[in-house]
């Protein structure tokens, strides 16, 4: 969930309970407003009722209103007081049960105790109090629907600066921009991430440099050495004066180094790759490219009695670098080639903007999604240097191009998209 609308839904649900405590402070209040008029209405009625019994000249009951609710009744004792009191009463005209609202008080005039009974319907306060309640509930809704949306739209609004950041990190490459730039913002805690973001991705970068400028020059000051070591090795394998056992060493070494050697410079080539050093750009045919490529395994393709399928739909031409084009194919067949089975197929299928490449093979060991990692390798072969496809991911990275895998009917296909 987003954070706006987290944000949102805490505030929303923090607001009911509030409106509604609201909304029964506010009935409450407004009761006892309407309740408190109706008792000063009868209590008027009271004061205006204590008239007449003043010029009654003989005690005697007098009814007030037409429904025989309000009256005076002439009574023997002498209570004193009144109170009000709530009831119903069934209305004929209404064929409903009404609330009213019931004065009693005792009166003395002239020498003699009356019963003063008034009563007054209250279902105009009650329609008023349902009216006020109902106005009420609309006006909460209107309040929490407009909460709702003016939030929205303010967060939206408030918020603008950090997806600006969120989007500027999302189209930031390393590779290519030193630094990257934020916008200001009239927000202070947008504008310390902005700075704290800015100092990270420049020691980032600078890291990134520093460890780029350190593999480049380790695989070229290690070049000299290791031809050195395998110069003093070929020498040594030739001299006639060996036993078997040291030939069997010196072999090993020589085994150790030419893989040393291939080692540093596979990382030279991905550190040349990433350094953007392969400038030169031609038009490629993979066409010819990979009949070229194919011509350069046939030794390997025989020694595992390997069946090629060709599918040439169309020829593609691609700007390319032509040593990064001839590695990016020559990869893809290796790899197909070296782990295949025996007696196996490869089959090629050149589209207009693809290149497929598939190989017999056992299911992955491993993650799909970690193929492509430096040194990661499906199997502990000791041909493989674990470096052969992350040269390739490196390659259609460089030319924003894209790779794709899958496992089907027993072959492993990797799809190049131009």
């Amino acid at each position: 969930m987003k954070l706006i609308s987290r944000t949102i839904l805490y505030f929303v649900f923090i607001s009911l309970p509030l409106l509604v405590i609201a909304g029964f402070i506010s009935y409450t209040v407004i009761k006892s407003d309407v309740k408190e008029g109706t008792d000063e209405s009868l209590w008027m009625e009271k004061l205006n009722t204590l008239k007449l019994i003043r010029s009654f000249k003989e005690p005697h009951n007098v009814i007030i209103s037409y429904d025989s609710l309000s009256k005076i009744t002439y009574v023997n004792t002498k209570p004193k007081g009144f109170s009000f009191s709530d009831t119903m009463i069934f209305e004929k005209e209404e064929n409903e049960k009404v609330n009213y609202r019931i004065l009693r008080s005792y009166t003395e005039a002239n020498g003699h105790t009356y019963l003063v009974t008034l009563a007054k319907p209250t279902f105009e306060e009650d329609e008023l109090i349902k009216g006020l309640v109902s106005s009420l509930l609309i006006v909460t809704g209107f309040l929490i629907l407009s909460f709702f949306i003016v939030n929205w739209i303010l967060s939206k609004w408030l918020w603008k600066p950090f997806y600006k950041t969120i989007e500027t990190l999302d189209g930031y490459d390393l590779k290519n921009n030193p630094r990257v730039h934020f916008s200001s913002s009239s927000i202070k805690e947008f504008d310390k991430l902005n700075e704290a973001l800015d100092k990270m991705t420049g020691k980032i970068y600078t890291d990134f440099t520093f460890q780029k400028e350190f593999t480049e020059n380790a695989a070229h000051e290690m070049q000299t050495p290791l031809a050195v070591m395998k110069a003093k090795l070929d020498l040594l394998i030739q001299s006639p004066n060996l036993r078997e056992e040291e030939m069997n060493q010196l072999q090993a070494m020589d085994n150790s180094v030419s893989k040393l050697a291939a080692l540093n410079k596979a990382l030279l080539l991905l550190a040349k790759i990433e350094n953007n050093q392969f400038k030169d750009i031609a038009e490629m045919s993979l066409q010819k490219t990979l009949e070229r490529v194919l011509g350069n395994y046939e030794s390997m393709i025989e020694s595992k009695e390997l069946s090629v399928i060709k599918t040439i739909r169309n020829d593609h031409v691609i700007n390319m670098n032509p040593v990064l084009c001839e590695i990016l194919i020559s990869n893809l067949l290796q790899n197909a080639i070296r782990h295949n089975t025996q007696k196996g197929n490869i089959k090629i299928e050149l589209q207009d903007n693809s290149l497929s490449i598939s190989n017999n093979g056992n299911p992955l060991q491993i993650d799909p999604r970690e193929m492509f990692v430096r040194f990661k390798k499906n199997n502990a072969s000791q041909e493989s240097l674990g470096l052969g496809l992350s040269i390739v991911k490196s390659i259609v990275d460089a030319y924003s191009l894209q790779i794709n895998y899958s496992y089907s009917d027993s072959m492993h296909t990797f799809t190049v998209i131009f």
